[in-house]
């Protein structure tokens, strides 16, 4: 049974396969089928794969979600802001007092 897969590669594991596929002469396709066999083989065998390295876009999706949290963070301090703003404009109003012909607007007068 045929099955297709979707996967994400990041830059340099694809140059790394296109590499493989155009030393062999054959397509990308077929060139990924032979790296996995070889590999599922090389494990059967009692070989080990060490992948210690962060694939560039893992490492994309770490920035992404930090931004994301810092976009939070800085909306959330600019309504701790505002809310700062209006308590002391509210404490200097009350401490200046209003004067009656500051309250009213100019066209009150006429």
């Amino acid at each position: 049974m045929v099955m297709r897969l979707s996967f994400t590669l990041d830059p340099e594991l694809v140059d790394m396969i296109d590499q493989y596929a155009s030393g062999r002469s054959i397509k990308r396709d077929k060139a990924i089928l032979e790296l996995i066999e070889a590999g599922i083989t090389h494990v059967t065998e009692g070989g080990s794969i060490k992948i210690e390295q962060c694939r560039s876009f893992e490492e994309f999706e770490i920035i992404r979600k930090n931004i994301n949290e810092l976009k939070e963070e800085f909306v959330e301090m600019q309504r701790e802001l505002r809310r700062i703003r209006h308590t002391v404009e509210r404490e200097r109003e009350e401490e200046a007092g209003v004067v009656p012909f500051q309250s009213k607007k100019w066209w009150k007068f006429w």
